[in-house]
């Protein structure tokens, strides 16, 4: 269920990336919503979890940022965050909503000030604020649908997550 999720969600990403415009009002980050909802079928395993989105991370580097190494930092912290969040919320599709707007939120500032301080590139602030208002509806709308998929098809074939 894991490599099926990471990769209908890259797929996704990567058809929805070329098809609209950056600076269009939807912007995905799918792959970054795979993380919340791939956390559940670990059960309790963070090590393997951390390893998957640091490959996740790399992946995500090589096929859509043209980087090396920035967003296996990131995504291992965005896997951090996630943890975290777990251990106080249970799974539901609410609580998946939830965890994908702070990942979201905190994936863009954590790229956002990496970017500024760095020099690599100067954003406004009200940049962030509209990248962060485009990305959420959007990504939150396909962890909910998503979330309803792939909880039926493990209900229905008895895969193990935690909730």
């Amino acid at each position: 269920m894991i490599i099926f999720i990471i990769c209908v969600s890259m797929l996704l990403e990567s058809i929805t990336s070329n098809l609209i415009p950056l600076n269009s009002f939807f912007t995905p980050l799918f792959s970054l919503v795979s993380l919340v909802l791939i956390y559940p079928y670990f059960a309790n395993n963070d090590t393997n979890y951390l390893k998957t989105c640091a490959i996740v991370g790399v992946i995500y580097d090589l096929v859509f940022t043209n980087t090396l190494f920035f967003n296996l930092l990131i995504f291992i912290i965005i896997g951090l965050v996630i943890k975290f969040i777990n251990i106080v919320l249970s799974n539901n599709f609410i609580n998946v909503m939830i965890i994908t707007m702070i990942s979201i939120i905190t994936y863009l500032i954590i790229t956002y000030l990496i970017l500024t301080l760095i020099g690599y590139k100067t954003f406004n602030l009200q940049y962030l604020v509209s990248t962060m208002s485009r990305s959420l509806i959007a990504n939150i709308l396909y962890s909910f649908i998503f979330y309803l998929i792939t909880d039926k098809i493990s209900k229905k074939h008895k895969i193990l997550k935690i909730d």
